[in-house]
């Protein structure tokens, strides 16, 4: 077994003979993926473990795997991310190479509102408002202008551009997920402006999706 494997099954007795057998490895080796066993232990939300890799092992709590993702970004509990964030020294404002930070990806997601309500409270985030800003009626009126325009607005062959916008919208639509799916690409548009311009902007949010307010 190694060392990745032992800190996901929780098997502190295998990670501590591992990392005593001098050959190397350590709490921060990463594995092919740059998956470490503090990953490992944050993911599974093996406390103990995490706690021990961290402060006995030199573990680093923000250590990144080749997605850029954290400890935290791995994190499915809300005990294991008060434990990075209050006593580990995690740090919130980490984003992954798709630009995201952990609430962001808990966002997209959208299968932990415990955890996403806490991470929200830490970052200092409204309860009615997400990481980009923006609200449930914000969301709702994005996602009525994409179907308004996609019914009404014919699609434009001379844009290549505004074509491929229109095929994936429409595949969103049409798909089993279609409400998550829509939201996650509110938010990426959304996302993309704040990383370029700063500030979200809707009327750019409304020009990026090819939108138009419904009257």
């Amino acid at each position: 077994m190694n060392i990745w494997t032992a800190a996901s099954d929780g098997r502190e007795d295998v990670v501590e003979q591992l990392l005593a057998q001098n050959n190397g490895l350590n709490a921060n080796s990463k594995d092919p993926n740059g998956y470490t066993s503090v990953h490992a232990a944050a993911a599974y939300g093996h406390i103990e473990l995490l706690k021990k890799l961290c402060k006995q092992y030199n573990g680093d709590i923000n250590i990144r795997d080749n997605d850029g993702d954290t400890p935290l970004h791995h994190c499915e509990d809300v005990n294991t991310a008060k434990i990075i964030v209050e006593v580990l020294g995690g740090d919130i404002s980490l984003t992954n190479e798709e630009g995201k930070t952990a609430l962001q990806s808990f966002e997209e997601d959208a299968e932990f509102p415990e955890l996403i309500q806490y991470m929200r409270l830490q970052s200092g985030i409204p309860q009615d408002q997400d990481s980009l800003g923006i609200d449930a009626d914000q969301l709702q009126q994005f996602r009525d202008n994409i179907r308004y325009t996609l019914e009404t607005e014919p699609e434009d062959l001379n844009d290549p551009e505004s074509q491929a916008r229109r095929k994936k919208l429409e595949q969103i639509i049409q798909g089993e997920n279609a409400e998550q799916e829509l939201e996650n690409y509110i938010r990426e548009i959304i996302r993309s402006q704040i990383m370029t311009n700063g500030e979200p902007g809707a009327a750019e949010e409304q020009k990026g999706s090819n939108a138009k307010r419904r009257k």
